[in-house]
């Protein structure tokens, strides 16, 4: 019975762990793109009515900046109580 414990709780850490890395990648990724949008070397236009396009760099930058410290938030919170 203790086996089982053991082997189920692994279980439920190495997902957690998974969920932890796959964050992670993901936080990395949107790092690597603001990095290209604060430099210039990436620019964000949206097409509006009418056909016009419109510059959008500066609110893809606060979404990035936004969704990073959500990303780091959250794995911070699942490190504390998912991992050993």
């Amino acid at each position: 019975m203790a086996a089982q414990f053991t082997s189920e709780r692994q279980f439920r850490m190495s997902a957690w762990d998974d969920f932890i890395h796959r964050l992670e990648q993901d936080m990395a990724e949107c790092r690597r793109d603001l990095e290209l949008l604060e430099s210039g070397q990436l620019q964000h236009r949206e097409r509006r009515a009418g056909g016009a396009w419109v510059e959008t760099t500066q609110r893809e930058i606060d979404w990035h900046k936004k969704t990073i410290g959500m990303y780091d938030g959250l794995i911070r919170k699942l490190r504390a109580e998912h991992t050993g």
